[in-house]
């Protein structure tokens, strides 16, 4: 992924909806990061979060063995039909799996990710996946792919696509809880759903963004392209108006799929103003 944190004084939120979070003091956030993607769809999407009240109540809160392991491998298996899906309980351990796969060491760093790099030059050995972009993701044809779900509790589930079985593996796949399953199921059926693979993002935004200094856009992801060293900034000056961007240069950030005019104008206010943004 990115190569810097920025230091980001969030202060504690209290709630969080949509694409929105909500401090003690009842102030609100336009949340750009939305945990890297693990709240694409944004917090508490309905569909999502009916699912995982329905198998908590089943019990199924604990990483043991359940059916919904198999109904995701076979929902991300038909997005990568030529592949064997494996499951993990972080993206820590999925990465030792792909190091072991590789026979070389994998940090995110080492990851290609489309959002950030568009297309590779070459096949990278490992590349991340994500929805809502060009090209089916733009894998560039990696040995490895790793998808980013648009729901994960605390980075779970972290699937990883090996292009063969891999034999013996250690470290072995992992149980993750049934409702975490259940809701990440949810959410990439809804992606599935989209027209045309499609984030609808306002207009309005979009062409802000484009046409802003500083800034690259693929889809509904945005990177930042000034000096890394301006980035945490950068970063305190959105929040300070509202806007919560990735922490993590050059992101990316993630355009909210809905929002208010006045978050529609400050949005475009910010993408376009703020100096070295």
């Amino acid at each position: 992924m990115g190569s810097s944190a920025a230091a980001s004084p969030v202060p504690l939120i209290r709630r969080a909806r949509g694409c929105r979070l909500y401090d003690l003091r009842g102030a609100r956030f336009l949340d750009l990061y939305r945990d890297g993607g693990g709240a694409l769809l944004g917090h508490r999407a309905a569909d999502s979060v009916t699912r995982m009240k329905s198998v908590l109540s089943q019990g199924l809160l604990s990483p043991v063995p359940s059916v919904w392991e198999r109904r995701l491998v076979r929902v991300i298996s038909s997005l990568f039909p030529d592949r064997i899906v494996t499951l993990f309980s972080s993206p820590a351990r999925a990465r030792e799996a792909v190091s072991r796969f590789l026979g070389v060491r994998v940090d995110a760093s080492d990851v290609h990710d489309p959002a950030i790099n568009g297309p590779p030059p070459v096949p990278p050995r490992a590349a991340f996946w994500r929805p809502f972009l060009p090209d089916a993701g733009m894998d560039g044809g990696a040995q490895v792919v790793l998808p980013l779900l648009p729901l994960t509790v605390c980075g779970a589930p972290s699937p990883v696509c090996f292009p063969e079985d891999p034999q013996d593996m250690d470290p072995f796949p992992d149980h993750v809880p049934g409702f975490v399953l259940a809701g990440a199921l949810s959410a990439l059926k809804r992606v599935q759903r989209s027209p045309k693979n499609q984030l609808v993002v306002d207009a309005g935004i979009l062409r802000a963004v484009d046409s802003a200094a500083g800034w690259a856009r693929r889809g509904p992801y945005v990177r930042a392209t000034f000096a890394q060293s301006e980035y945490p900034r950068i970063v305190i000056e959105f929040l300070r108006a509202g806007v919560l961007l990735s922490p993590v240069y050059p992101g990316p950030s993630i355009l909210p799929g809905e929002c208010s005019p006045g978050e529609k104008r400050l949005l475009m206010d910010l993408f376009t103003s703020i100096p070295g943004g």
